[in-house]
């Protein structure tokens, strides 16, 4: 008798979560509150895990440059590649083990699926991507949470069995959740899904983002404690006339962005030349970080450490330079091999370290006149990530929720404005997203079905 109860009121709750026509907005917000929560937790999980590799690894966690430069360069070599090997088996053999016909692409099963992502296979790529982060690759922590999140998104809406169009909002709400987790930036969080994934932001889709962003940013961070992964000074802005250099930084950024995602698919290109089994390719390129490592131990990890670094204290133009070339590479070596990650951060260091380079070349040529380079440094992230998404709003505010200082809206929105628009006009330029998705499934923009509305 108790049994039928649970079952009972087990049915009911699906009854209410799904809702009626006239409920629907209500209901969205809801469940995309309870996804925020819950994407939040996701979210911790993976960080967590990351430490514990890194025990495994190094006996120690925390910073992976830290860690490195603490090591020998014979362990600084190894390692990357030891956890290649394990990442590239976890991913060769587990998938097969589970044998997932299911998407685990949350952009796929937004912009083209049925928002059903694949469980099993989901957890398999998050595993082996501990491996690849925790063991030094160049490559970032949040692609793999945002995909958790949205992993969550999709068996909430299927375990109530929504309809195709709110199952794919929910998934998008996961992965601004997932976002606004690793960054602190819930308004970004939200503007990254909808600009980036979705395409637009109508109020019936924007307002589930929004919600879901702010739930996990508050769970993550005010109730769980985590503290923001950049820590960004109070930002300098000394005249009106800097604006000419800033828009100068946009306009060069905006020409780095597409080499930067041709190389990207160049180094694809190559390692799947290789016809190395995909447990060999990924130690390939946990070998070719180990390498660089042994000489700049600042390549390891997704870079947010050496961002940290260079907003607070001057680091020797020289060596930033050298690390950001090599930095560039590590990237395109992992991303390349094949390895489970996000691009996010390590492009957000690119802008940074470009940023910081350029504001120190303008204070030699105009010593006392010019804002400190880690003004430049921050406008910078977010310029290269406005050029590299084609998501100018996203960046703009994304570092405006960083900084929290009115000063720098001008050359921020200046800046990333340019860098857009250069990136765009480039020929045979596309997003750094939009790349990743045509090449696994061939999927045009034409070809993306609206989630806010039923079929």
């Amino acid at each position: 008798m108790q049994g039928k109860s649970i079952i009972h009121a087990i049915t009911r709750l699906k009854l209410f979560l799904r809702g009626h026509e006239q409920e629907e907005a209500r209901r969205m917000l809801l469940w995309a509150g309870v996804v925020g929560i819950l994407g939040a937790l996701a979210t911790v999980l993976f960080r967590e895990g990351i430490q514990l590799v890194q025990l495994l690894f190094t006996r120690h966690s925390g910073s992976l440059v830290h860690i490195a430069e603490g090591l020998t360069w014979w362990q600084r070599l190894l390692i990357p590649l030891a956890g290649g090997l394990l990442a590239g088996a976890i991913l060769q053999f587990g998938l097969k083990w589970v044998g997932s016909a299911r998407t685990t692409d949350y952009m796929e099963a937004i912009v083209a699926g049925d928002g059903v992502i694949g469980v099993r296979a989901s957890l398999v790529k998050s595993l082996s991507s501990l491996f690849t982060v925790g063991s030094g690759g160049s490559i970032g922590r949040e692609g793999a949470m945002v995909q958790l999140a949205a992993m969550v998104g999709s068996a909430a809406g299927h375990w109530v069995h929504l309809p195709q169009h709110k199952q794919r909002l929910l998934v998008a709400c996961g992965a601004a959740a997932g976002l606004a987790a690793a960054y602190n930036a819930p308004i970004a969080g939200a503007l990254f899904v909808a600009e980036i994934v979705i395409g637009t932001i109508a109020m019936d889709s924007f307002g589930p983002l929004i919600v879901a962003s702010v739930v996990s940013n508050t769970t993550i961070h005010h109730f769980l404690g985590y503290a923001p992964v950049y820590q960004i000074p109070a930002f300098q802005f000394l005249s009106n006339w800097e604006l000419i250099f800033y828009a100068a930084l946009g306009y060069l950024l905006g020409h780095l962005a597409p080499s930067f995602i041709t190389l990207l698919d160049r180094s694809e290109s190559l390692f799947a030349r290789t016809r190395l089994p995909l447990t060999l390719k990924l130690g390939l390129g946990g070998l070719m970080v180990g390498a660089i490592s042994t000489f700049y131990p600042q390549v390891w990890g997704n870079g947010y450490s050496v961002v940290n670094s260079l907003l607070h204290q001057n680091i020797a133009w020289q060596l930033l330079a050298l690390v950001l070339i090599f930095k560039i590479i590590a990237t395109a070596a992992t991303i390349g091999s094949g390895a489970v990650g996000g691009v996010f951060t390590p492009t957000l260091f690119i802008g940074a370290a470009f940023g910081s380079l350029f504001g120190t070349a303008l204070g030699a040529i105009f010593p006392g006149m010019i804002s400190p380079s880690s003004a430049y440094a921050i406008v910078g992230m977010g310029a290269f990530l406005a050029a590299a998404t084609h998501a100018p709003l996203m960046a703009i505010l994304m570092i405006f929720e960083m900084t929290l200082d009115y000063k720098i809206t001008l050359p921020l929105m200046l800046a990333c404005v340019i860098a857009y628009t250069v990136a765009r006009d480039h020929r045979g330029s596309e997003s750094i997203y939009a790349g990743a998705l045509r090449r696994k499934r061939g999927l045009h923009a034409a070809e993306i079905a609206p989630v806010s509305k039923s079929p």
